[in-house]
């Protein structure tokens, strides 16, 4: 190979090189986009907490140039008598995945924020199904103890008005214990306002 043609394979290579280099710098300097940020966090959300309801309920430019200010909610274990409940807050990319807990709603069967002799109001059904279990409840403790916890399914919906065993009842949330091995169910209705029992049916043998 003579010299004129090393000079050029050489040449060839540098360029190669400096587009690369190039293409490489733009790319990083390109402003990151909500919905890529989004897409991100929802992806590392999941991928940590498997399973997981995730719901992204804020996004605004955060005060680092370039990054995102985003919150999302997280429910974990949703459908099981104590599900997890919080917010997380991210600033990304700036901070990478580094979150902060904004809210922790409910966590291990405990309904956090409540103060004794303060109204509580009920927002959301992870609470509304982690409050029912801590009242202790006798027919909702023995569906549990019989058929175990992994095997419980619990719903949770709100009425603004609803009859029950003929009577009829306003604001509240009726949460919904139930099996794959059996047909028994356990219902509870507690007032969305202070947590009180309005309503319990269902009897476990």
């Amino acid at each position: 190979m003579n010299l004129m043609v090393k000079a050029l394979v050489i040449a060839v290579v540098v360029i190669a090189l400096a587009a690369i280099v190039t293409s490489l710098f733009s790319r990083a300097q390109r402003p990151m986009s909500s919905a890529e940020a989004i897409s991100n966090i929802t992806n590392y959300i999941g991928t940590s907490y498997p399973g997981a309801a995730v719901n992204i309920t804020s996004v605004n430019a955060s005060q680092y140039p370039g990054s995102w200010h985003i919150e999302a909610s997280v429910i974990v274990n949703g459908t099981r008598p104590c599900p997890s409940y919080f917010v997380l807050v991210f600033d990304y990319p700036k901070y990478n995945f580094v979150s902060n807990v904004e809210n922790n709603y409910t966590a291990d069967c405990v309904v956090n924020g409540v103060q004794s002799g303060k109204p509580y109001a009920i927002s959301s059904y992870p609470i509304a199904i982690a409050w029912t279990y801590g009242l202790h409840i006798p027919q909702v403790e023995s569906f549990i103890t019989k058929y175990g916890y992994q095997n419980v399914s619990v719903t949770a919906s709100h009425y603004i008005t609803i009859t029950l065993g003929q009577r009829n009842y306003s604001n509240v949330w009726l949460v919904d214990y139930a099996t794959a091995h059996s047909n028994n169910t356990v219902e509870v209705a507690i007032n969305q306002s202070n947590g009180t029992e309005a309503y319990v049916s269902g009897i476990v043998k």
